[in-house]
């Protein structure tokens, strides 16, 4: 099976540059030579002056749009995108670097119950308000995962005694979590150099996540894969790691958080890397990935709203988006979460019941059903 892949709105390892918001990572299972048929087909129908194609400057006309809806419409159940907020995105490592690695002898009950993404928007809800605190622990927190050291991100790791009870913040409590487990975040933190091909490189970059899940999702067709990439560092970086087999680590620790999902691919070959210029189905890849991002960046523009549709029906389900309904406390299963994140932080702290993670996930849930634990 033959795939062609790009992406649109990289920004490596800072996902809060405010002038790319959304990552998209694009997919095709087509040729060199049937991409040029059909990129040919599109512009006598809709004849641009544009050597090569590119979504950005498409999508500023008519025209352009019309040449995009024909190569789309074609293309129809042949490709797959994955989106992502980079800030959501962000908030998401969160966790993985935070919590889970107090919890790592076994963190699948935070993924059984969706804590971890309860905590990404947790983070991103807070992220939205007035509070410039929040931002910079953030930002801070970036900055730590970019260089490995703690010291980048002195006020994720602030004493709560700072604080004073009244005067707290909700994020506060993440800050106090973090506070407590300093030392063993630290360990996990200054290990990623040592347990990834890349030593850490590219820890934040979404390309490599969006290429493995991509893999996944054309490996259920249980044919060899040959893939093609626009260049790209990042990708270099892991390529060789990327075998789809049962030893794969990514793929063990995905089994964790998604038991039931067909995971893993055969390749045909290493991941070949091309300039896009001369790989008319790599450039599709882009027109698509750019397409994408265009539209979150700047909404459907109208008389688009069918080939959006198209685009969305492509879309893999780990695209990461917010979700408020995972924050607002109308929903059961979210005062749970609330109420889990409060044990947490007094568990750190030196409090807490002291039951097992599982069953205080039981006991809470039981307790708001029947209305003994009432939250606000």
């Amino acid at each position: 099976m033959l795939l062609a892949c790009d992406e649109a709105g990289f920004t490596g390892p800072d996902l809060l540059a405010n002038d790319q918001r959304y990552f998209a990572f694009a997919s095709i299972n087509i040729s060199d030579d049937e991409a040029w048929l059909l990129i040919d087909a599109a512009r006598k129908e809709h004849p641009v002056q544009m050597p090569e194609l590119k979504a950005s400057k498409l999508m500023a006309s008519n025209q352009g749009r019309r040449l995009i809806t024909h190569l789309v419409e074609s293309l129809s159940g042949r490709f797959a995108i994955n989106a992502h907020d980079k800030l959501l995105a962000l908030c998401g490592w969160v966790f993985e670097y935070v919590f889970e690695p107090v919890f790592q002898d076994d963190p699948s009950i935070f993924y059984e119950k969706e804590f971890h993404l309860f905590i990404a928007m947790y983070c991103y809800l807070w992220f939205q308000s007035d509070s410039t605190e929040v931002k910079a622990t953030l930002a801070e927190f970036q900055n730590m995962m970019r260089s490995k050291d703690l010291s980048k991100a002195p006020s994720l790791f602030a004493s709560k005694a700072q604080v004073t009870e009244s005067q707290q913040h909700p994020f506060e409590l993440i800050r106090r979590f973090a506070t407590a487990h300093r030392k063993t975040i630290a360990k996990e933190v200054r290990e990623v150099q040592h347990h990834t091909v890349d030593k850490g490189t590219w820890t934040l970059d979404l390309s490599a996540s969006a290429l493995w899940s991509h893999l996944n999702h054309w490996g259920r067709h249980k044919e060899p894969l040959t893939v093609i990439c626009d260049e790209s560092k990042p990708l270099r970086a892991i390529a060789a790691e990327l075998n789809g087999d049962a030893m794969d680590a990514a793929i063990a620790r995905a089994r964790m958080m998604k038991p039931n999902d067909p995971l893993g691919w055969e390749m045909s070959e290493p991941v070949n890397f091309a300039d896009s210029r001369s790989h008319p189905s790599v450039q599709l890849a882009d027109i698509l990935a750019s397409t994408v991002v265009h539209c979150h960046t700047n909404g459907v523009p109208q008389g688009f709203e069918g080939t959006a549709h198209v685009l969305d029906n492509g879309m893999l389900k780990d695209s990461i988006f917010p979700d408020l309904e995972r924050v607002q406390l109308d929903n059961d299963h979210v005062k749970v979460h609330y109420a889990v994140l409060y044990e947490l932080v007094a568990r750190a702290e030196g409090g807490g019941t002291g039951i097992p993670v599982e069953d205080y996930f039981q006991l809470v849930q039981q307790a708001i059903a029947s209305g003994e634990l009432v939250l606000e």
